[in-house]
Formats: structure tokens, sequence, C-alpha cells
């Protein structure tokens, strides 16, 4: 291994004489191959973030050959393929990706002179989803990222034909020839991105229409008026509300339910029967959806994103602003950090006091109602049904807010609340001489009521996984010793 010179200059003095400065050679340790191999793959990455598709493609090529058994080289060799992943980068980044809904723009059959293409129509997508009613009021929650996928060829299988893509589109068993993408490999994509949702859009270069489930929106060509019908089946879960039609699965066969089709007419049975119940005006019982004219129904007869309109449906729009805090928590930062139900620690109160900060999501046009309770050790709300509560209470839960369960109500009169707000920034101040002595609990909940303003009914009539609200919550202990006149 070559090193490097250091010259370490020592001063020996000799009576009256000048100083005398030896210069003494010591190795600096140079980097290791371990950290070459990553600083070069590092250095390939940023090439790919920046577009620069053709030189990041002849790096990692590199990164293979000089560093055959570093652990990237695998990665490297896979980077260095005729159809590869090269590396992703921010269109849109509205906040940290561990509490946004982050969604990735990918692209198949783009070879590698059009690759700067692919990267235009990426760029025109989140104006998609800033211009559409519903996902405006909520587009600061999301993030777009765009993979960059490079393929050997840009047609697509089928009808006899066979092509080397990064996704491998393939046309379907439509009466249209609908396109589809492998779900196995877009989602080894999305595993090379860090904190990403498992939610894509992917645009195939010469697919035709479109197709979308399980967090995968697959868009034919350039044709963007699709892209906002598609996520809604894939983010959303959502249905299709037209009656023909598109292949001969879709019109036969047992009705496929979703929040906005139903095969029944049972007013009592169908997944909107809380807007049936709420008596909204333009909700009912409309036979005709799922691709057949007769044996489903879906909730309006004004159209809806998921037949062909522009705007979604109350019903459609109520289990897209769900969908967004199944992933979203209200609650985005806190100080101090927060404790745990069981915690034995406790913050002292002394003669300065206490302030607890909080930030919230900011949706558009409407603000996040925070309240915050101080209440006595003992006289913490208990669980519903002890399933959906645990000792980590109050502080940032699981990924999958789904899992969590609606919080337990708080009787006591909140210390403080905000119903609207022009910022997302709470606080909340705590002095000693207001309270006596003991141990109590600060709680800090955060809702989204989804009440726009010169609106009747709120976005969400039924929200039964509680995904709408957070909390989160701190010991505070004041000691008799440290009480005001002690």
């Amino acid at each position: 291994m070559l090193s490097t010179l250091l010259a370490l200059l020592v001063t020996l003095p000799f009576g009256d004489a000048e100083p005398v400065v030896l210069a003494i050679d010591r190795p600096v340790q140079s980097p290791t191959p371990v950290d070459e191999a990553r600083a070069a793959f590092d250095k390939a990455e940023e090439l790919a973030r920046a577009g620069r598709y053709s030189d990041a493609r002849a790096a990692y090529q590199r990164v293979a050959e000089r560093f055959p058994d570093s652990k990237v080289a695998k990665e490297a060799r896979e980077r260095s393929k005729p159809s590869a992943f090269l590396g992703w980068a921010d269109v849109v980044r509205n906040g940290p990706s561990k509490n946004r809904v982050d969604v990735v723009l990918l692209g198949d059959g783009y070879e590698l002179e059009h690759m700067k293409a692919f990267d235009k129509l990426a760029g025109d997508i989140p104006p998609l989803f800033e211009r559409q009613e519903t996902f405006r009021e909520y587009y600061a929650y999301f993030n777009f990222l765009r993979g960059a996928c490079l393929s050997a060829d840009s047609g697509v299988d089928g009808f006899g034909r066979e092509y080397d893509t990064a996704l491998n589109g393939h046309t379907t068993g439509t009466f249209a020839g609908h396109v589809a993408i492998d779900r196995e490999l877009v989602e080894k994509v999305l595993a090379r991105i860090p904190d990403t949702d498992g939610l894509a859009i992917v645009f195939v270069k010469t697919g035709v229409l479109g197709t979308g489930g399980g967090g995968i929106a697959t868009i034919g060509g350039r044709e963007v008026r699709t892209v906002i019908h598609e996520f809604g089946h894939a983010f959303g879960g959502l249905g299709d509300e037209y009656q023909t039609a598109q292949s001969h699965a879709q019109g036969s066969g047992p009705v496929r339910e979703a929040p906005n089709v139903a095969g029944t007419d049972d007013p009592k049975s169908v997944p909107w029967k809380h807007w049936l119940a709420a008596k909204h005006p333009g909700v009912g019982l409309y036979e005709g959806a799922s691709g057949r004219p007769k044996g489903a129904w879906r909730p309006t007869s004004t159209g809806c994103v998921m037949d062909s309109s522009e705007a979604f449906c109350v019903v459609c729009r109520e289990q897209l602003a769900r969908s967004i805090y199944a992933i979203v928590d209200p609650i985005d930062a806190c100080s101090p950090e927060p404790m745990k139900r069981g915690s034995a620690k406790s913050l002292a109160l002394g003669e300065e006091g206490l302030e607890f900060r909080v930030d919230v999501l900011e949706p558009r046009t409407h603000a996040l109602e925070v309240r915050w309770w101080v209440l006595p050790e003992g006289a913490l709300p208990k669980s519903g049904d002890g399933a959906s509560r645990t000792d980590d209470d109050g502080v940032a839960g699981d990924a999958d807010r789904t899992k969590r369960g609606p919080l337990a109500p708080i009787d006591a009169k909140p210390a403080q609340e905000v119903l609207a707000s022009s910022t997302g920034k709470h606080v909340f101040r705590m002095q000693r001489s207001d309270w006596k002595p003991g141990r109590y609990r600060v709680i800090c909940r955060a809702k989204d009521a989804t009440k726009l303003r010169g609106e009747r009914f709120p976005w969400v009539l039924d929200d039964p996984e509680g995904l709408l609200e957070s909390e989160r919550a701190w010991w505070v202990e004041l000691r008799a010793n440290d009480a005001p006149g002690k």
C-alpha cells in the first residue's frame, strides 16, 4: 500500500542558538479499498441523480471491475446491465420520507437516448396532482421521486414479440390491450430507494391505456389523462365506476367490491352506508359500475374520476384521505422528546416552567385541530378495547398507522385548544405556579376534522381506525418541596 509522508516539526533549543527544526517522516493511512469502492459507487449515483445516465452507467461498470469483491460490486454489476435501475432523484420534496407519501415515478422501454424525455415526463406529473381537487388539498403531504430505469429495448411484450425492458412491460388480455408491468421488478426498484411507501407510477413508453392496483399504477405512453384514475386504483383501492367492460373477465363473475363499488343495492350493506345515513344529497345507489351496466352499484350519478370526470366523488375522496393518513402522521415533529405511557422518567417543572412544541402538517385550505391536556397521573384515559393501545401511547407509532387503532377519548376539558391556525407550529407553556405538587401527563392531540370552509359535510365521515388523529405526551413532575411557597 502506498502512503504519503507528513513532516512532523520538532523544535529543539540549543542554548542561545536558533531552534533546530527536525522533519520526521510519518506515514498517513490511505483510504481502504472498501472506502474507495463506496466512494466510487456514491459518485456513480450522483451522476445518475444529475441525469448523466451514460456517465453513471460507465461509472458503475468501473466499480464492478475495480472492486469485484466489495459489498457494492453486486449492485454495481446489476446497474451495468443493458436494462437496469441506475438511481433516483427528487422531483418534488415537501418533507421527510418517513412522514410523507412518497410516489416514485418510473419508466419502462426508455433507451439511453430517451432518458431525458422520461425526466421531462416525470417533471410534468406533480402538477397534475396539484391541480386535482382532492390531491391539491393534501399536496404538501406528498413527495415525488424519479427512478431512472434504463431499458435495452423500447417495445412492449405481446402478440408473439419479446423485448428487453427494465420492468417487463407487456399487454394484457383486455379488448384494447391495456399495458401492465412485472410487479416484482417494480418492487425490487422501490427497495433500492430509501423509505418509500411501495407506491409507483410507471410509464410504459410504447404501451397503450393503463392499469392500477396494489400501490402500482401503470400508464401507456404519455397518456397523462389516466394518471389520476389509475392512481386512484393503486393508492386508494378504488373501483371503476364506468359501465363498459374492458375485458371478458370484467363483465362476468362476482362483482369486485371496493369503497365505491358494491355488488348489492342494500343500503345497509354498501361500503358508503354511512354517507346514506348522513343523507348527503349527492350520494345514493346507482346501478352500473365495475365494467357492467347491471348487478353493480356506485355511490353517485354526477360523475367521478373513477369514471371519466375531473373530480372524485365524496365517497372516493373520503377513501383517499384515509389512505393518506394511513401513511402520514398528522404530527410531523415535537419537542421535547415524547415519553411512553409506562415510562418512569419525568420532566421537572422548575422555576422557569416548561415549553412544549408540536409541528403538525398543513393542508392547503384548512387547519388541523390541536388540543392540549394536563392530566393527573390517576386520571389518564383507559383503552377502549385493550388491543389498540399499548405502553407506547404518546410517542410516534408504527409506520403502519392502521395497526394503532383509535385513541381513547379524553373527557376532561383541554387546557388549550387551537381549532384554526395560519401555521402548523403550536406551543404549550406550563408554569409552576399554576399546578399543585404531583405527577402529570401532558398530552397533545392533533386531528384533521377535514371540514373545509363553506362545505356542509367533512371530507371524512367515518374514521374507524382513528387515522386522522395523533398524539404526543410527556410526564411532568412537580415535587412538594419545589412547589411555590415551599
